[in-house]
């Protein structure tokens, strides 16, 4: 046993100073209380979390510093104090000077003296805990909007996929110029279609790649959104007996460079967004202006406006201020394509006093190329190939095969992958076109079997899901083609594997 000659009092701790200035640099805040519940002394950091002074502070009761709602509360936790003698990590509530009431975790000691028993009161702050706890939770309500947004997506594109194959399919047969025109409309609804959907998935990740940028005309553009959003702002407001009018003040501008159908849904938004600020009518006015190195859209409203508070937060994902309907998804997928344009987009609003936003993007030395007057066709087929499709999605099984024979190639079909692996048992394939998420025997099963059957095998994976295989699936797949996919596009697959 070691044994000291110093008396236990002696030292840096026996020093009453040393001890006074130890409390009082304790970094979670500490009171001691009387019987009474008064105050006897407070550190720094009870002086920091009260907000009171340090004379204000002794001798105030313990029930001044806990907001009314909380009062059964002390009552109780004291009663358990003077039970068990000690309290740890209780969660409650403290009242500011101020009158804020922040959240608090309180231990509390009860000692007993000559002069009756002293009450040690040590608390901290949670709010950070909170914020940290809500932040959690909203990260997890993200992962699982992701996860809902990645299946919506998975199914969308194969809606999309039978409706540009069926309208392209029609284009490459008819020459009455009013049935192309239409067929040309849902040829670009499709395709604009599948770049929201692509930029839905690339929303709060890293771009896996980006659209292709062109030259473009930003007053084409409006153009077509107004065209597109007629009945929005004219004919649905006149059936309800309202009248909302479009002003457009469009000045010649430089070419852009961009992607079409990102900033043609964006804008379409926007004034999606203006009509529902005006649910008496108003007025929406398109405009553009050029710059020594920019072109600049702006598209106002004459509607309810915003607050301060809603107008921070716009452009957040998920905020909305509509009843229904809206996953507030708008606004930050448009700020997001605005950025990778190289642009810059501010908003100009007072509660009931309209709405003003200004997109400006910069200009580009290239010339906007024409748009050709006749469908982009397939590449001209240089030899008949034998070709096995692969889906479980009937419509889509059957479209896939009148392309393949419209392109002039002998196929065979196969609605699941059972049977695709009897099929390639029977014979050789030069092109295999399956689809990855089937019941049973998925595509990546079916690619690895047709390469093991014949390794000259072209292997393409259609799908409508991003990043589908893990580096080891790959080597068994040629080309992966994410859905929709354009006639041209499936043909010219198909041309590089009877090519190689």
């Amino acid at each position: 046993m070691l044994t000291s000659d110093k008396d236990p009092q002696e030292g840096p701790l026996g020093d009453p100073s040393t001890v006074a200035r130890l409390l009082l640099a304790c970094p979670d805040a500490l009171m001691l209380v009387d019987e009474r519940r008064n105050i006897q002394y407070a550190n720094s950091a009870a002086v920091q979390v009260t907000g009171y002074d340090y004379d204000e502070l002794i001798g105030l009761n313990v029930a001044e510093l806990v907001p009314a709602e909380m009062q059964q509360w002390l009552e109780e936790t004291a009663e358990k104090v003077n039970q068990i003698a000690k309290v740890s990590c209780v969660a409650g509530k403290t009242r500011r000077q101020d009158g804020t009431v922040v959240p608090v975790e309180v231990s509390i000691s009860k000692v007993a003296t000559d002069e009756g028993p002293i009450y040690m009161i040590i608390g901290r702050e949670t709010a950070h805990l909170v914020h940290l706890s809500e932040e959690a939770l909203h990260a997890e309500h993200l992962r699982a909007l992701g996860e809902i947004a990645m299946g919506i997506a998975h199914d969308f594109r194969n809606l999309l996929a039978a409706i540009l194959g069926r309208s392209q399919l029609l284009l490459m047969k008819t020459a009455d110029p009013q049935m192309c025109e239409a067929l040309e409309t849902i040829e670009k609804a499709a395709l604009d279609g599948a770049e929201t959907v692509n930029r839905i998935m690339r929303c709060g990740r890293p771009a896996q790649g980006e659209p292709e940028f062109v030259p473009l005309d930003l007053n084409q553009i409006l153009g077509e959104v107004i065209d597109n959003t007629r009945s929005r702002w004219l004919h649905q407001p006149q059936r309800e007996g309202k009248c909302i009018d479009l002003e457009t003040h469009l000045t010649a501008l430089p070419p852009t460079e961009g992607n079409a159908a990102g900033l043609r849904q964006f804008f379409t938004n926007l004034i999606m967004n203006a009509c529902d600020a005006m649910p008496d009518g108003g007025r929406i006015t398109v405009s553009t202006r050029p710059g020594p190195t920019s072109a600049t859209v702006t598209i106002s409203d004459t509607g309810s406006g915003m607050t301060p508070e809603v107008r921070e937060r716009i452009f957040d994902s998920f905020f909305t201020t509509k009843k229904s309907g809206s996953l507030g998804l708008g606004l930050a997928l448009g700020k997001d394509l605005v950025h990778r344009h190289g642009g810059e987009i501010t908003v100009d609003s007072s509660a009931g006093e309209g709405t003003a936003f200004t997109v400006t993007l910069p200009r580009s030395e290239q010339v906007v190329a024409e748009i050709p007057s006749e469908p982009s066709l397939p590449p001209a087929t240089t030899q008949s190939a034998r070709i096995l499709v692969v889906d479980d999605e009937s419509v889509l099984c059957e479209l896939l095969r009148e392309t393949v024979v419209s392109l002039g190639h002998e196929v065979n079909m196969a609605s699941c992958g059972e049977e695709a692996l009897q099929l390639l048992n029977l014979q050789r394939y030069d092109v295999v076109i399956t689809d990855l998420g089937m019941p049973g025997i998925p595509g990546s099963r079916v690619a690895q079997a047709a390469k093991q059957a014949s390794p000259d095998t072209h292997v393409v994976l259609l799908t409508g899901w991003d990043n589908p295989l893990s580096p080891v699936q790959n080597k068994y797949v040629d080309q992966i083609l994410i859905k929709p996919v354009s006639v041209a596009d499936l043909g010219a697959a198909i041309e590089a594997g009877v090519a190689a």
